[in-house]
């Protein structure tokens, strides 16, 4: 390389102020040599807008007291190649628009909504394209030799109305879609990012070729560079027209050094035959200043924002005057860090990346706006092809709960003019759930919602573009009264950035003929608030910095805290996000994956070159929420390549942890533990009240599974929370195939007839039309409906059931004639308990019984159906080999699936029998084990010490009252969790 390209070495001021921050060191030796105006003639480029505000402020503290000080022309390289330029960048919605009318010239037959989805990685190909000044014609003519060798195939006859032909027509007219794209921007003096490099390069050239005056340039601190970038760099320093000074170490820049922060650093230096002092020297401060590294592990992302907090407050303790930088690779976390800054310790700081809209909760509600359109079940019509009219209760309800809308309802609630709207939403709520609506019309909602603006502004059926702007203006408009007062500053401001997104989306498609479908424009929108901003107002300067890692750029600090240090965050992960294959960007030199974790790598090592405490989070391995948990390859690089070879380095790997609440001033911790009742006074008479009102087997097999699930629901009677029921739960589809077999059963009950074989084939004709009697009986509305959906399939499952049960009655001996006595009847008796005070208290014993079979004998036989699978051996309470009074303290005592069944059959046999009404047994007929037949308790081992049945059944419930009523016995959730999982309450007791 010839030796023009060289530049004046820096000053011997810099090699002796390496360790000053490196903005500082350039503005001085900026000041001193080019005193007075010389000093304004120059164009200093640097990377960032806040690189251009620290220069500045280095500038002017620079200069000598009560001088005047003419400052240079200061811009960020992206800002001054497009000045350079002339043009204008030209927003991505409308380039997407202009790119769509142009291919709709090449091929007339496109699809919109298919366009949609490539156009945005298409444009940033033309622009990475322009920016690395890669060929057009070069590339395009690679590109379609290189899917010329994919469709070849002797084999294929040719098919020009193929999908295949039309995918390769594409790439075969990707170059006239380019160069005419180009054409009309350059008319309009528009361009995309890259175009408009690209035309800063060429606009240069022209310049320097026609002797035209061009200012002396200084590029600072600059990292990784496109081709463009180089090339401008290149020009002016042939002409003896720019100085170059990266910021580089020697960890990083000598020339065997693995470490890919300096590759592209390195290449600058051996292509453009640059000296050492171009790049700081470059300085050895990473191996050789002495510094506190701290890894710190966290359990969750969110808890990173915390953790920051903490370290940042100590460190403003310790030294109150360190610049210290907050960096966030993941924006996400903006809020959780702010929220977790301490107001005491760090009054004042400064965000410089601003909130995504995307982090608001006001995008959350206008996602959940498009979940409800995107959701339902689209019934399109001739007139419009896309149609919605019917949203899912689910997106519904989450919609209409979002807090943007609960304080829209709070201020109208307020509206003495009306009356009839306060409560609407979440009158619109409770009337989904009572009718049971999984599905809702449009016209449903707006009915309900009694045609009230905000609910038409929501549910009304969309069919493009215009329905959804008319529908977000009024829907700003309705909440903008919400939020005008003072304290919902911020909201107002979510609220007037919405609306000029939707203000710019509607002049951008306005008198379109193209009108996009719903989907089309949620893309269009999302990408507006992807790239909107919230800004913070802040000093500039501000000691305490929140910023992304893009930001550091140039900058240095003296504590660094950043987050997120994991793979696939830190660096980002390996996509190839574009339309061109690998090898292209490879051939033309432009930037892959690779390059962009080598930028990051020298991001990352560059910021922490000055730093003297530089405090390192990650989320530890199996985090919820993280992608990997695995540590981010720098941190690897600090402990196994940089600690060696810097002795003055002290490394700590550290695990924050939740602390446990402080004792109080007795000493004294708060306890979180079980929860658990004592029985006083009011709650034992309570319980008596319980008592006498009734006794269930359900409700005493509750009391031993679970006390607490017994106190909520006989004593407290907490209801449970009304939902919509899409389909039949377990408990809807055993009613069904109850109430099947009931209406089966019934007119030989009302006739005194029995069932007998010749009957069976004219019941078994009937079970279809008796099940889906059955289920539409036991859905409450026509929108959960028995032929839709999973409940068609649970209906069909329920009619085998049914007449599998019937047939099995043709299979076993003796199971016909069947005489059935009763149907669904009320069993009760009434039992006298002392108590342990010597008080008589009567007890109500009562259960409702499936069927109430009269056999040969004259004795009567309880009949409980499951239709679950029940096996002989469910029924088994004694073990082997155990006595009597084991097995009956079993009874008494145990809560298990099986004791939980032979309670219900002794109870069911124990009232009959006390009613002096002779029974045979309670039996179980499980629908999913009819070979079995009708399947009986041993309870052999209740009267083997001599007493009668119902002796010994007053006795044991005796026992059981007793218990309910022991004050020493609190009540108590249970221990076996197994249990917990369908319990309805388990969000009361932490479970």
């Amino acid at each position: 390389m010839p030796s023009t390209l060289s530049t004046p070495p820096l000053s011997p001021s810099l090699e002796a102020t390496a360790t000053l921050p490196f903005l500082t060191q350039t503005a001085r030796d900026l000041v001193a040599r080019f005193p007075g105006s010389e000093l304004s003639d120059l164009v200093v480029v640097v990377p960032t807008r806040r690189a251009v505000v620290y220069l500045k402020n280095e500038l002017s503290l620079a200069a000598d007291a009560g001088s005047a000080l003419w400052s240079p022309r200061v811009a960020a390289m992206e800002d001054y190649m497009v000045e350079l330029a002339g043009v204008q960048v030209e927003e991505p919605i409308a380039l997407q628009l202009l790119l769509f009318d142009i291919l709709r010239g090449v091929d007339k037959n496109l699809d919109f909504d298919q366009f949609v989805g490539w156009s945005g990685l298409l444009l940033q190909d033309f622009s990475n394209l322009d920016q690395n000044l890669a060929s057009p014609a070069k590339v395009f003519d690679y590109l379609t030799q290189a899917k010329a060798l994919e469709r070849w195939d002797l084999t294929l006859e040719p098919n020009e109305a193929s999908t295949t032909a039309q995918y390769f027509r594409f790439w075969d007219d990707l170059e006239k879609v380019y160069w005419r794209l180009r054409k009309r921007m350059e008319q309009d003096r528009l361009a995309y990012p890259g175009l408009a490099y690209r035309l800063a390069v060429n606009r240069m050239q022209n310049r320097l070729e026609n002797g035209d005056a061009v200012a002396k340039h200084i590029f600072l601190g600059l990292g990784s560079l496109s081709r463009a970038e180089e090339k401008l760099i290149r020009l002016l320093l042939k002409e003896g027209r720019a100085e170059v000074r990266f910021d580089g170490d020697a960890f990083y820049m000598d020339n065997d050094s693995p470490n890919r922060a300096g590759q592209h650093l390195r290449r600058y230096r051996k292509q453009w035959d640059l000296p050492n002092e171009n790049f700081g020297g470059p300085a050895d401060l990473l191996r050789s200043l002495p510094r506190e590294v701290q890894f710190v592990g966290v359990a969750n992302a969110s808890m990173q924002g915390k953790v920051a907090g903490q370290l940042l407050a100590e460190s403003r303790r310790q030294n109150p005057k360190a610049k210290v930088a907050v960096v966030l690779p993941d924006e996400t976390l903006l809020l959780p860090v702010l929220h977790g800054l301490p107001p005491d310790a760090v009054p004042e700081y400064n965000v410089t990346m601003g909130l995504s809209f995307q982090s608001t909760p006001l995008f959350n509600l206008v996602d959940l706006l498009f979940e409800v359109h995107l959701t339902g079940i689209r019934e399109g019509s001739p007139e419009t092809g896309y149609g919605v009219p019917r949203y899912h209760h689910l997106a519904v309800t989450k919609l209409l709960q979002h807090p943007f809308l609960r304080r829209y309802q709070q201020w109208l609630d307020k509206q003495a003019d009306t009356p009839q709207y306060q409560g609407l939403l979440e009158y619109v709520c409770n009337q989904i759930v009572k009718r049971n609506a999984v599905l809702l019309p449009a016209s449903e909602l707006l009915e309900i919602g009694k045609q009230h603006p905000l609910i038409q502004a929501l549910f009304a059926t969309w069919d493009n573009c215009d329905d959804i702007i008319a529908a977000c203006y009024t829907l700003i408009d309705l909440l903008k009264k919400a939020y005008q007062d003072q304290h919902s500053a911020i909201e107002a401001e979510y609220l007037f950035l919405f609306f000029t997104l939707v203000k710019r989306l509607d002049s951008v498609f306005d008198c379109r003929e193209q009108r996009l479908s719903v989907r089309s424009f949620r893309r269009f929108l999302y990408e507006q608030m992807a790239r909107t901003r919230l800004p913070f107002s802040g000093e500039p300067i501000a000691d305490v910095q929140v910023m992304g890692l893009l930001e550091t750029r140039a900058l240095d600090f003296d504590h660094i805290i950043i987050l997120s240090c994991n793979e696939n965050v830190l660096p980002a992960p390996k996509r190839h996000s574009s339309l061109f294959p690998y090898d292209v960007l490879t051939q033309f030199k432009m930037p892959t994956y690779a390059d962009h974790e080598a930028a990051t790598a020298h991001q990352f090592w560059r910021l922490l070159q000055r730093a003297r405490k530089i405090d390192l989070l990650h989320v530890l391995p199996g985090a919820e929420g993280t992608r990997t948990g695995e540590r981010s390859r720098f941190l690897l690089q600090i402990e196994n390549d940089l600690l060696p070879q810097n002795p003055s380095m002290v490394l700590r790997d550290l695990v924050a942890s939740v602390e446990d609440d402080a004792p109080d001033s007795a000493g004294h911790r708060e306890y979180g533990g079980d929860l658990v009742l004592e029985k006083d006074a009011e709650m034992l008479a309570g319980l008596r009240g319980v008592l006498e009102r009734g006794l269930s087997p359900s409700a005493l097999n509750q009391f031993i599974t679970c006390s607490l699930q017994f106190y909520f629901a006989r004593l407290a009677k907490f209801q449970e929370a009304e939902e919509v029921e899409e389909r039949l739960g377990a408990d809807g589809f055993g009613t069904v195939v109850h109430e099947a077999l009931e209406n089966l059963m019934r007119p030989y009950l009302q006739d005194k007839q029995a069932i007998t074989a010749a009957d069976i084939p004219g019941l078994l004709k009937l079970v279809p039309a008796e099940v889906e009697r059955a289920m539409r009986k036991e859905e409450k509305d026509r929108h959960a409906r028995p032929d839709e959906g999973l409940n068609h399939v649970l209906g069909q499952v329920a009619a085998q059931l049914v007449r599998r049960y019937l047939e099995s009655l043709l299979e076993q001996p003796g199971a016909l004639p069947l005489r059935v006595a009763a149907l669904e009847e009320i069993l009760e008796t009434f039992v006298p308990v002392t108590l342990a005070d010597g008080e008589a208290l009567m007890v109500r014993v009562y259960g409702f019984t499936d069927r109430l079979d009269e056999l040969p004998d004259g004795r009567l036989r309880v009949v409980d159906y499951k239709t679950g699978m029940v096996q002989a051996y469910d029924l088994k309470l004694q073990k082997r080999g155990e006595d009597a009074a084991a097995a009956t303290e079993r009874l008494v005592t145990e809560a298990t699936t099986t004791a939980d069944k032979v309670r219900q059959l002794w109870l069911y046999r124990f009232m009959l029998e006390r009613e002096n009404r002779p029974a045979a047994n309670a039996a179980i007929i499980s629908l999913r084990n009819l070979s079995a037949g009708p399947m009986t308790a041993d309870m052999e081992f209740l009267t083997q010490d001599g007493q009668s049945f119902v002796e010994k059944g007053e006795a044991l419930l005796a026992r059981f009252v007793q218990t309910i009523l022991d004050p020493a016995e609190p009540i108590r959730k249970t221990d076996d969790l197994e249990r917990c999982v369908f319990c309805p309450y388990r969000g009361i007791c932490a479970r």
